[in-house]
């Protein structure tokens, strides 16, 4: 009984708290960032030298009723020698607050002797929403809490990246929300629910190596912040055997520990799960948080890229089949 009350209550406070989350961390959080690298960063879009359709689905907090449900589809390419592109829809539910979007991105990618730097934009249109009647509270009597309320409003938004990369190592940094839009929910008896968007910041990188044959090794660190949020720090290591099965384990500072699993199939297909184990407060209201990631690639042909030097870990060589790129 214990149990049910306070579930109820910390959703109350979860939906009390909407505006001042809306106002600090407005991102989907994702525990796989490693894998689907654009999530965070428009400027990756044609660092992979093939086309790839990607579904990216997390449920966090399962068990906790009201918790953040997130569905993503992206599409990316390189098109040519030097650009990148990348479309985003965006689905992300939040107890009765909900946001769909979609991007469209480029990156622009230029050759050095010994790495390649992109920068990357993105153009963002998002709608913001809020549905009273998904609302269950213990008195239908309270006024403090209208059940009535359902709005939405459209924003449009832009995003920068830059990304620096090789066969070795990769790092990068991108603004997200960087127009700082300001959405109008609902007019409620004469009062504005307005929600600021704010400016989202992400450090990004990691290092590649082999010291074992069959095996390659991917240490790496995300570092984000929000004004008005906690700094969030994410260390992670992954582990590929023969470019085809993938272990990895990450540590989300105060808040998680990830496990993550993934297969490739005929070079074309590839899976990856994670499953998070909270450690932070949370972890008594809840079984984890889980996320799947589905992607379905179609390889480039060394004909239609002759130009290119082909020398990096991105590439696929027809002459022996095999792909050299992370995941």
């Amino acid at each position: 009984m214990g149990r049910i009350f306070m579930k109820r209550f910390l959703k109350l406070l979860l939906i009390l708290l909407i505006p001042e989350m809306i106002s600090a961390q407005q991102i989907p959080q994702f525990s796989q960032r490693m894998i689907d690298i654009y999530q965070y960063n428009p400027a990756c879009y044609g660092s992979k030298k093939y086309t790839e359709f990607l579904l990216h689905y997390r449920n966090q907090w399962n068990g906790f009723e009201g918790s953040p449900k997130t569905q993503t589809f992206s599409y990316q390419s390189r098109i040519n020698r030097l650009m990148g592109i990348g479309i985003v829809a965006m689905k992300d539910a939040l107890g009765p607050q909900k946001t769909v979007g979609i991007k469209l991105a480029y990156a622009h990618h230029i050759e050095f002797s010994s790495f390649n730097m992109s920068l990357g934009l993105s153009g963002d249109i998002l709608q913001y929403g809020i549905d009273g009647a998904s609302l269950t509270i213990q008195n239908p009597n309270d006024n403090s809490i209208s059940l009535a309320v359902a709005d939405k409003d459209w924003r449009p938004d832009a995003s920068f990246g830059t990304f620096v990369y090789n066969e070795k190592f990769y790092f990068g940094f991108s603004i997200l929300n960087l127009l700082g839009s300001t959405a109008k929910l609902f007019i409620d008896d004469g009062r504005e629910g307005i929600i600021n968007l704010a400016r989202h910041f992400y450090f990004t990188g990691g290092y590649f190596f082999s010291p074992i044959r069959d095996f390659d090794f991917e240490p790496s660190v995300l570092w984000s912040f929000t004004k008005g949020s906690p700094m969030q720090l994410d260390i992670n290591f992954n582990t590929q055997y023969k470019q085809m099965f993938l272990l990895g384990a990450s540590y989300r500072l105060k808040d998680a520990i990830v496990l993550v699993a993934g297969i490739r199939i005929k070079n074309r297909l590839k899976l990856a799960y994670s499953y998070d184990i909270v450690t932070s407060s949370l972890r008594a209201y809840n079984s984890g948080s889980h996320e799947i990631i589905l992607s379905f690639i179609i390889p480039s042909k060394r004909g239609k890229w002759n130009r290119w030097k082909h020398e990096y870990r991105y590439d696929f060589d027809p002459k022996t089949n095999k792909w050299r790129e992370r995941w």
